[in-house]
């Protein structure tokens, strides 16, 4: 497992398997619980609550006390990114900005968030594209933190240039080394 806090407030995962995923989240959802940050997370489909909170609970200590003092909420793609059974981008952007607030207000430092989003390749992948693009610029103006992660095997070419332009930096694991792609240092004119 390595220790990961992304130096950009949104990034792309690439991810091929499980361990990968829980190599660079259970790390960054760590730190961010000891940064008293409020932490949401949203994994995988093939990964349940259960087994999220298990593979948590093997690298942080006293978990049960987060929970306890409601800093971190771990829950499901359906629960979180659907209303009614349907995505929509600014209903999404205004829950996460209500959400700040609120945890603002209970005196955590900020939100700390990751959600998986090879769901939405089934769905609306245009219209995530575009809430990819507009949540990045909220989350530069609020304090929040954000890593969303795609599964590589669920995603062609350009999915992955689409996604990794909609991001700030981009991180992906290529043999035995993780690397990493910030967009901030490119010049596109």
């Amino acid at each position: 497992m390595i220790n990961y806090t992304p130096p950009t407030q949104h990034t792309s995962l690439f991810y091929s398997s499980e361990k990968e995923y829980l190599d660079i989240i259970i790390p960054y959802l760590k730190a961010g619980l000891e940064n008293n940050e409020f932490c949401l997370w949203i994994p995988p489909e093939t990964l349940s609550i259960e087994d999220a909170r298990r593979y948590l609970r093997e690298s942080v200590e006293d978990l049960d006390v987060y929970f306890k003092k409601e800093q971190i909420l771990i829950g499901d793609y359906e629960s979180f990114y659907l209303i009614n059974g349907v995505f929509s981008a600014s209903k999404v952007i205004e829950n996460f900005v209500k959400l700040e607030s609120k945890v603002l207000k209970s005196g955590f430092k900020g939100i700390r968030a990751t959600g998986d989003a090879s769901w939405a390749l089934r769905g609306d992948w245009l219209n995530f594209m575009l809430y990819e693009r507009e949540i990045n610029r909220i989350i530069e103006s609020h304090k929040i933190r954000a890593i969303c992660s795609y599964s590589l095997l669920k995603l062609d070419l350009k999915d992955i240039c689409n996604i990794g332009t909609s991001h700030q930096s981009s991180l992906v694991r290529q043999g035995d080394n993780w690397n990493r792609l910030d967009l901030s240092k490119f010049n596109y004119t």
